[in-house]
């Protein structure tokens, strides 16, 4: 199954901005942000988001399609919060 059958990529795309900018007191779309496919034996299993703020700061977030879990991290790659897609309220998942 790929992930654009089973998200919106936009609007998890959009989340992601939005938690680690309201967490790390940025603007939205203020920075870019890139994103990565993840495989794990050649499936894909999750996708990387890096928000390149000022000075050089990247922070982090990864979507774990296994356990429909997002991942936050802070600019030292210390894990901030996760959010579990299964029990929220968000439309990110289609």
């Amino acid at each position: 199954m790929g992930l654009d059958r089973r998200y919106d990529l936009d609007k998890l795309r959009e989340f992601v901005m939005e938690e680690l900018c309201s967490h790390n007191g940025l603007l939205p779309d203020a920075f870019p942000m890139t994103q990565r496919v993840l495989y794990k034996q050649g499936i894909s299993c999750g996708i990387f988001y890096c928000l390149h703020g000022p000075r050089s700061v990247r922070l982090t977030a990864v979507l774990d399609t296994q356990t429909d879990r997002v991942l936050f991290y802070d600019s030292r790659g210390q894990r901030t919060g996760s959010y579990n897609l299964n029990e929220s309220n968000t439309e990110v998942l289609i």
